[in-house]
């Protein structure tokens, strides 16, 4: 962290700017992994002039955009080592450590509703500690909510038995819930996915209705069989403990309470592009397939199998899988009736 007098929120500056910063006013550096025009981004800008409100010139928080200062693969490591004081993070490309967070994003299957699962992660978080002691090194400024996954597919899915046979890409411990469904997982970059379809090299793909726009699906896979498979909330800002610790605490209690803020317009911007995602398939001709309360109970059924053998590993490494899963599930059930 270094001292810099005014205020930078939207320019990237040269390395080495805030060196020759007089003191008396707090300058941080936040690695964002996308460009200013990405969804996520735009939230963080709104963050941003939000701060810049709230606390004035006693601030500035300088962005580097495009993954120019930490990259995704390595983000946590590289906030919780300090090359950024705060920036985007995404454990689950982290080779090691991150076991609750990696193990525990398909709990949340059937709560479509974002402000439920945010609610089911905040008292869940509260009950087990142990969730955001992974983040070890940093202070967790905002979460977000994962990705709900359909099965957007070239030919239509309309009960179980359609599952059977069928390659999906697909990725994580959900590769074990097709295969469990009598399909095959196949693990394909999301750029491959388009030609995969097209060519017939597979035939359905697990994916968030945003890939309708953003990845153009809706012109190759004419149907979405809706599943919500719905992933937990996890926390995506952070900031380097050192760097926390050494800020006043005016500044500190600052951030607290802009962490509502910067999740809602997190949570709109996701929200957001699944809705522009489906409307579009609409006007292609994309036909959304609902199962049958049977099938869908059955998807449930598998799905329910795999992150029970997910806890369980979870709990083979001396962390509180089940229990985790047990309480998550019990209160989907309570706020989802």
């Amino acid at each position: 962290m270094c001292i810099f007098v005014g205020v930078m929120l939207a320019a990237t500056p040269l390395a080495g700017a805030c060196a020759e910063a007089p003191t008396g006013k707090v300058v941080l550096t936040y690695g964002a992994l996308y460009p200013t025009t990405h969804t996520y981004s735009v939230a963080d800008l709104a963050w941003l002039d939000y701060m810049q409100k709230k606390v004035g010139d006693q601030l500035t928080i300088v962005p580097y955009w495009g993954a120019t200062l930490i990259t995704e693969k390595n983000s946590a490591t590289e906030v919780a080592a300090g090359v950024a004081d705060l920036g985007y993070v995404s454990p689950g490309y982290s080779p090691i450590g991150y076991d609750i967070h990696k193990g525990t994003l398909g709990f949340y299957y059937g709560v479509p509703d974002y402000a439920t699962r945010r609610r089911i992660y905040t008292e869940v978080t509260a009950k087990f500690p142990q969730i955001e002691a992974e983040f070890t090194h940093m202070k967790v400024l905002c979460t977000s909510v994962g990705s709900t996954y359909q099965l957007i597919s070239k030919k239509p899915v309309r009960t179980i038995n359609d599952f059977k046979g069928l390659k999906v890409k697909a990725t994580g411990s959900y590769m074990d819930v097709i295969k469990a469904l009598g399909g095959e997982g196949i693990s394909m970059p999301m750029s491959d996915v388009y030609l995969g379809i097209d060519k017939g090299t597979i035939d359905a793909a697990l994916v968030p209705y945003e890939t309708l726009k953003s990845w153009k699906f809706g012109e190759v896979a004419k149907y979405v069989t809706i599943l919500d498979l719905n992933s937990a909330i996890y926390a995506t800002r952070c900031m380097n403990l050192n760097s926390w610790n050494k800020l006043p605490k005016d500044i500190q209690k600052a951030f607290e309470e802009s962490k509502g803020y910067w999740e809602s317009q997190d949570d709109a911007g996701r929200f957001g592009n699944d809705q522009i995602g489906y409307d579009l398939g609409k006007t292609q001709g994309v036909e959304y397939i609902k199962l049958s309360a049977a099938d869908i109970s059955k998807v449930y059924e598998a799905i329910d199998t795999v992150m029970r053998a997910e806890a369980k590993k979870i709990d083979d490494k001396g962390l509180p899988g089940t229990a985790i899963f047990q309480e998550v599930r019990s209160l989907a059930a309570k706020y989802t009736k």
